[in-house]
C-alpha cells in the first residue's frame, strides 16, 4: 500500500495527470510503465533473497526447486498486490486513503479464506454463491500452496489474470476521467 498509494493519486491531485494524459502515449503504455517501474522496486528485494538460496547450499543441502518455487510466488503475490494498490490509487485523489483502502483490500484478500468459511457454514444457497465470488479475491491459499513447494501452474495463471484484471481496471478507470 505504501509503495502504490501515490502513483496515481497524487498526480490526479497536483493535476499532472494531464500533463501525462496529453502525451503521445497511451493511456495502457503509461499504466503498464508505472506498474512495471514498481514492480522494479519489488524485484530488487526480492533477487537479494533468490541469492539466500545459493549461499546457504555452502552449508548444507537445499532443494532449490522448493526454494525457487516460494520466492517465485512471493514476486507474483506482490506484483498482484501492487496492481490492486495501482488500481486503488487511479480511483482516489488522496494518497493516504489510497493506502488505507489498499491495506484494507489486501487484508480482505488475506482474510478470504475465514471469511468464505463462515459463509459457507450457514445453509443458503445465497451465501454459498456469494463465498464462491468472494474465493475469487483469496490471495493467500494460493500463495499457500506456493509456500508449501508445490509448483502449481494454476496458481501463476491466477496470479497473471488478477494482474492483467487490475491494470485494465486501471485503464478504464484512468481513461474514464
Amino acid at each position: 500500500p505504501i509503495l502504490t498509494m501515490r502513483i496515481l493519486s497524487e498526480e490526479r491531485k497536483q493535476k499532472i495527470d494531464q500533463l501525462i494524459l496529453t502525451a503521445p502515449v497511451s493511456v495502457g503504455k503509461i499504466v503498464i510503465g508505472k506498474y512495471l517501474a514498481m514492480c522494479t522496486v519489488l524485484l530488487v528485494p526480492v533477487m537479494v533473497t533468490a541469492s539466500y538460496p545459493l549461499i546457504l547450499s555452502n552449508f548444507g543441502t537445499i532443494s532449490y526447486a522448493e526454494d525457487y518455487t516460494v520466492i517465485l510466488g512471493f514476486l507474483l503475490y506482490g506484483m498482484a498486490a501492487i496492481a490492486m494498490g495501482l488500481f486503488i490509487s487511479s480511483i482516489t485523489e488522496n494518497q493516504v486513503i489510497a493506502a488505507i483502502v489498499s491495506f484494507g483490500a489486501m487484508f480482505a484478500t488475506y482474510m478470504m479464506v475465514g471469511i468464505t468459511t463462515l459463509l459457507t457454514s450457514v445453509e443458503n444457497v445465497l451465501t454459498k454463491t456469494l463465498a464462491t465470488v468472494l474465493n475469487v479475491f483469496d490471495f493467500a491459499s494460493r500463495f499457500d500452496k506456493l509456500l508449501n513447494g508445490q509448483f502449481d501452474v494454476t496458481v501463476f495463471v491466477y496470479y497473471v489474470t488478477i494482474i492483467v484484471m487490475f491494470l485494465f481496471l486501471t485503464a478504464q478507470s484512468i481513461q474514464k476521467r
